[in-house]
């Protein structure tokens, strides 16, 4: 295989925030997750979407056209794990995968984070348009923080799903049409594969509209119905999707670095090449281009007080309320008056550690993307938000800080991700 992050990397690592070469800003011009669902309308010859596909540096190397596309999401893979994973051996069947497909790096959205990512994969659109902005997020329309995956309360505990009690209608929210309704309109099928206790979420509901849902047990439950999905004869061009949850849950519990989670990606990648690949049909393999991406990397985050919010009473005294979106990606709601305030504290108590931007300034450097923008941004985005350097973090749940990895923040190791294609034929 060439060499091609030199390809990518360079452009994407000279994107950063001004004056700090270390936080990446997201890509939404063609190398970035934006431009995956319009690069697939175009392989299967869909739809064209007003977003840009991958630039040429990507296009080039595969067909114009194919006839099915496989998308694998692994959550929270990022890129410069999965090459440390790849170059220590840990997860040994990609010398060969390498050596007969093409590797990029590419940059996640703003925030690093599921729920805004996979609404990008679903929608082909960016935070900026179609709205779903971090774990937790106010929606001013229903006067309340919300968890953007569990769709219920962010305070509530146990009660998934419970937006609706509030006329919370999750086919309805986005105000954008989802991939499968888009590749519909082109006569071209849409399946997604994932765990059967999410496929009847809210979140899932939000994105699979004129997709058909495969809920899958186990991860031999997974490949055999990938496997079956891809050898029956289709009339028409095929989209599916298939998601993976568990390098995330490890990386979560452990940190990304744990060899718990590099263990789970051998074995899911042994699985990829012994029960995927080498069991299809030799025609199922025509015309078929299998790609394998992430929402998002992660970093190591240990346990630290200082970065306990219940410890910094002064600062939560300048707040209108507790801060929303991410631990590593923080909006602040700040009382009138108070700015000044907050900037010195975060100055004097965590020197070096954060970076202070204002609503407007994000909007301005593009960090949730280049549509027009959303008007409900304006509430949904706090007054400051606070940018994590390293391994820092807020934490202000009403519950223990057991995380020892954490995403969404614009470090290269949340923000960079794989994107690895091959064409099967």
């Amino acid at each position: 295989m060439p060499d091609l992050v030199n390809l990518t990397l360079p452009k994407l690592s000279a994107n950063h925030l001004e004056g700090d070469a270390n936080l990446i800003l997201p890509s939404y011009d063609g190398l970035g997750l934006v431009n995956l669902a319009p690069s697939v309308s175009r392989w299967l010859g869909g739809p064209v979407f007003s977003e840009a596909t991958f630039s040429p540096e990507i296009m080039d190397k595969f067909e114009k056209r194919y006839k099915r596309v496989v998308v694998l999401v692994v959550d929270a893979l990022g890129y410069n794990h999965l090459k440390r994973m790849i170059e220590g051996e840990q997860a040994p069947v990609w010398k060969a995968l390498l050596s007969k497909g093409n590797l990029f790096p590419i940059s996640s959205v703003s925030p690093s984070t599921t729920a805004t990512a996979l609404t990008t994969i679903w929608t082909g659109k960016d935070p900026q348009r179609h709205g779903i902005i971090g774990y937790e997020m106010w929606v001013k329309e229903l006067s309340m923080v919300i968890n953007t995956i569990l769709h219920q309360p962010i305070t509530y505990l146990n009660d998934v799903g419970s937006l609706v009690k509030s006329g919370f209608d999750p086919s309805a929210f986005l105000g954008v049409p989802p991939f499968g309704e888009v590749l519909e309109a082109g006569r071209i099928e849409s399946h997604s594969f994932l765990p059967y206790t999410i496929t009847g979420s809210g979140l899932s509901q939000m994105h699979s509209s004129k997709t058909i849902l495969h809920g899958y047990v186990s991860e031999s439950d997974l490949w055999a119905n990938l496997r079956d999905n891809l050898n029956a004869r289709p009339a028409n061009a095929k989209y599916i999707y298939a998601y993976w949850s568990l390098v995330d849950t490890l990386m979560h519990r452990y940190g990304p670095d744990d060899d718990r989670v590099a263990n789970q990606f051998a074995m899911l990648s042994w699985a990829l090449q012994t029960q995927l690949f080498d069991r299809l049909e030799s025609w199922a393999k025509q015309d078929t281009l299998f790609l394998m991406t992430a929402d998002h990397g992660a970093v190591p985050t240990p346990q630290h007080e200082e970065y306990v919010l219940a410890n910094h009473p002064e600062l939560i005294e300048q707040l209108v309320m507790m801060p929303t979106c991410e631990n590593r990606l923080s909006f602040l709601y700040v009382k009138p008056g108070r700015e000044t305030a907050v900037r010195e504290y975060f100055d004097h108590t965590w020197p070096g550690k954060f970076t202070l931007m204002t609503r407007q300034q994000a909007f301005e450097i593009n960090l949730f993307g280049v549509s027009p923008l959303n008007p409900k941004l304006e509430s949904r985005v706090g007054d400051l938000i606070a940018v994590s350097h390293g391994n820092a973090y807020l934490w202000w749940a009403n519950k223990p800080n057991t995380m020892l990895g954490r995403h969404g923040g614009l470090t290269a190791d949340e923000m960079l991700i794989p994107l690895f294609g091959i064409d099967l034929s």
